[in-house]
């Protein structure tokens, strides 16, 4: 442990959003190693069911927990510039008693309501579901504290171990009891998935309790001979402190409910009208399984290292902003985006192309039995590879705006967004049927990310300019894009028929495009001798 707090005590914007990117990768790829073989083991039946259950669970969590975190890494940041240690200790110990209330009335309320939120939907059989989950939004928000205070203290190691125990776990325990629930029934198979989340919530809370005391500990000697340092006693405990950390949570909460609150529209909504339009239940609620767990799985991994790189910047900003360097607020900022688009453009593309392929070597069994829906998941997985540059991008600028304590920006921003998907959805679900719900995906991330664009330029007063640096980066950009576009069509009119090629071609699309960037020199040398630094000190 002593070892591991002296290698990560210190880490600097991109080392720390490196940490959460590989880590991140990994949550991602065990997330996916989760999802894709419980889609093969419930089919997209027991998927829809699963996504049915998950936005409920995900808006009262974010309502519980998501603007606290960020607000906890912004105060805790700033009171650690001043060397102002017990006073971010005060925060945690706070903010711990804010999201346990929170944590405990909104478990309570989803075991409470379960039964009518199931009724609601349609599915009276996800009562269980619910059931199975509700612990976990306790257990989540008080992991939540423990993750701010970390990302404030600029150490986003206990962060990243936590979300791959998390991960892990989850994938070890769920995967087993949906198998072992299996016989019973689809319903209770997806039961088992989903009460292994719970059990995966209480080893990770475990791993960060325990790495707080440590951490603690640590503390308390380096500060020896302070008055009281490190010691957390009733007088530790301010209202006056809760109520600014609630206010600053507030309109990053906001912003955070809009998006699940859309996929609970979505979850509420979409099954019934598809039904409505002439769908059966089952097929309706499978259609809901592929566009919301095969499709979104897919999509939703590349976006690790926006988020990544924006809990970094929340932090960055707030402690660069305080000192009044602007500059290296942009030029951070303007790496970050160069980072993402970069990213975008590989995954992007890839999937565009090789839509077919993936849908049919990832999901194999989830269609067994109905193959008839498999080119609506590949129609689906084409449309939404472009939700990976709207998101990533947006994820950037909207942590720019948080961290310079503007969060009622990119909230108004999503709420316009979301208030037109919904309203497209609405006029022409049942026409477009399933795939209404992707092009109102695209919709909203477009308008939300052109407004964040706007308040950004104004904030950080960027006017678009021509210059020589500029015209050479976009050129070159432009020669990778052409160069991995050939690539990828080579590659598919080259790949044998076999669903295993995809790996091979995947490789061979990834190995190509990084040595064009790095050929194409599209980043600083100082960024790629950073990384090869950062590598080998985590090996060490």
């Amino acid at each position: 442990m002593k070892k591991y707090m002296h290698h990560l005590k210190k880490q600097n914007f991109l080392g720390g959003a490196l940490v959460l990117a590989g880590a991140g990768l990994l949550v991602r790829l065990l997330g996916a190693g989760f999802r894709i073989p419980l889609a093969n083991i419930v089919g997209n039946y027991g998927m829809g069911l699963y996504q049915m259950v998950f936005p409920v669970y995900a808006l009262l969590l974010v309502i519980a927990s998501s603007g606290i975190p960020v607000a906890i890494s912004k105060m805790v940041a700033k009171e650690r510039t001043a060397k102002n240690f017990q006073e971010c200790r005060k925060i945690l110990l706070n903010s711990l008693i804010i999201l346990a209330v929170f944590g405990l009335l909104f478990a309570t309320l989803f075991t409470l309501l379960a039964d009518n939120i199931a009724s609601l939907q349609g599915n009276e059989g996800n009562t269980k579901l619910y059931l199975a989950i509700a612990p976990a939004v306790l257990i989540v928000c008080l992991m939540a504290a423990f993750r701010g205070y970390f990302q404030g203290m600029s150490n986003m190691v206990p962060t990243a171990v936590s979300q791959l125990i998390e991960q892990t776990t989850k994938l070890a325990i769920g995967i087993t009891l949906a198998v072992i629930l299996l016989p019973r029934g689809v319903e209770w198979a997806v039961f088992g998935a989903i009460l292994g989340t719970t059990i995966a919530e209480v080893f990770a809370l475990a791993f960060l309790s325990i790495t707080y005391l440590a951490h603690l500990r640590k503390a308390k000697r380096e500060e020896k001979g302070q008055e009281r340092v490190g010691t957390l006693t009733v007088r530790m405990v301010d209202l006056r402190l809760m109520w600014r950390i609630f206010k600053t949570a507030l309109p990053i909460t906001f912003l955070a409910s809009v998006f699940p609150l859309i996929l609970v529209f979505d979850s509420l909504v979409v099954v019934k009208m598809l039904t409505e339009a002439g769908e059966s239940t089952r097929d309706a609620t499978r259609l809901f399984g592929i566009s919301t767990g095969a499709v979104h799985t897919l999509v939703n991994m590349p976006a690790v290292l926006a988020i990544a790189i924006g809990l970094a910047i929340v932090p960055m900003a707030a402690k660069l902003l305080k000192q009044g360097k602007k500059e290296e607020v942009k030029q951070k900022f303007f790496l970050s985006i160069k980072i993402i688009v970069v990213i975008a453009f590989f995954f992007s593309l890839f999937y565009l192309v090789f839509a077919g392929e993936l849908i049919n070597f990832v999901y194999a069994r989830a269609f067994h039995e109905n193959p008839s829906q498999i080119p609506v998941a590949v129609n689906l997985l084409r449309m939404e590879s472009a939700m990976i540059f709207l998101v990533g991008l947006s994820t950037i600028f909207t942590s720019l705006l948080q961290g310079s304590d503007r969060s009622y920006l990119p909230l108004i921003s999503l709420i316009i967004g979301g208030a037109a998907k919904i309203g497209f959805q609405l006029a022409l679900i049942g026409t477009l049927g399933i795939y209404a719900v992707s092009i109102g995906n695209i919709l909203c991330f477009t308008i939300a990310l052109s407004l964040n664009i706007f308040w950004v330029m104004r904030f950080m007063k960027l006017k678009p300019r021509v210059t020589k640096q500029g015209l050479s980066i976009k050129a070159r950009l432009g020669l990778l894009i052409g160069i991995y576009i050939g690539i990828l069509f080579l590659l598919k009119f080259l790949l044998p028929p076999g669903k295993g090629w995809i790996i091979l071609a995947g490789a061979t699309a990834f190995l190509g495009y990084v040595i064009m960037v790095l050929v194409l020199r599209i980043f600083p040398i100082r960024i790629v001798n950073f990384i090869k630094k950062r590598g080998k000190s985590i090996q060490e």
